[in-house]
């Protein structure tokens, strides 16, 4: 199991982020969650990034712009959000992202109604799909997220073309789901586990501190009982967030009677994840 959070922790660029937690974590999930001008690392950046993923022994998962309907009923947006993605897998190639994590909607956007033809709604999100693979991604790197519906209606189309999933089992909590019911049904073709806690309020990407600790050591024992190979992701976009949840993590992998990974030790351990000899973030 790999440990991972995203670059979203420190105020500066994809790069700046990196550095910092490239001792710490054994995956960096990117987050190009936007398209437009701007919006991915140029190229000099990519040349760094890629850098330091061989200096650490790094892996990197890349979040595709959210702006993208795959299934949407207008053509204009799928073949716009099917760009967007492609744009997205440009500017990751020189990367070479393990992962690449893809939103499907039941509409245009998260909270969207459920179609009232589902056949068609995946025939739609499986054209999407095909053309990105024909663009030159593995059908194993494509994670199709679980999102705020049942993802059985579009695990069909992901069992069909042998994609990979992403599950977040903090927005399972967020949307009363069973998310480790969630987590035994679909662990086999996962690849990515985005974790965070959520607030009575219904506030989610915090730290695991807001997680039921019954069910993180459920989670976790099941993890490593089946022998999990895959990422296991602290999706916060705050550093205090992370180093609250890295040490809920230990005490978690500790009361289990397990070893806490040495990276994310590490981190618990100097509360300060900032490498000596790093460069400052722009201004």
């Amino acid at each position: 199991m790999r440990i991972g959070t995203t670059s979203f922790i420190y105020p500066g660029n994809w790069l700046y982020n990196v550095e910092r937690l490239a001792p710490f974590f054994e995956d960096v999930e990117l987050l190009f969650f936007e398209d437009g001008p701007g919006a991915f690392p140029g190229t000099a950046e990519c040349r760094a990034l890629a850098a330091c993923k061989r200096a650490h022994g790094l892996s990197f998962s890349v979040h595709t712009p959210l702006c993208a309907s795959l299934a949407s009923e207008s053509a204009a947006r799928r073949s716009a959000g099917v760009d967007a993605v492609r744009r997205a897998l440009d500017a990751a190639a020189l990367l070479e992202p393990e992962h690449y994590v893809l939103h499907v909607y039941l509409g245009d956007e998260e909270r969207g109604q459920r179609p009232r033809d589902l056949d068609a709604w995946r025939e739609r999100a499986e054209g999407s799909l095909r053309a990105l693979l024909a663009h030159g991604a593995a059908a194993r790197q494509l994670c199709v997220e679980v999102l705020d519906y049942d993802f059985a209606l579009i695990e069909p189309v992901v069992e069909a073309l042998d994609l990979s999933i992403a599950l977040d089992v903090g927005h399972g909590v967020r949307d009363g789901r069973d998310e480790l019911q969630e987590l035994e049904r679909y662990l086999p073709r996962a690849r990515l586990l985005q974790w965070h806690g959520t607030s009575p309020s219904g506030r989610d990407h915090l730290s695991l501190c807001h997680y039921p600790r019954e069910r993180a050591l459920a989670l976790l024992a099941l993890l490593q009982a089946s022998g999990y190979a895959g990422v296991l992701t602290l999706e916060v976009f705050d550093l205090q967030e992370l180093l609250s949840s890295q040490r809920v993590l230990c005490e978690l992998w500790q009361e289990l009677g397990f070893s806490p990974p040495l990276r994310s030790a590490a981190l618990t351990a100097t509360g300060a994840p900032v490498p000596a000899g790093s460069s400052k973030a722009p201004s």
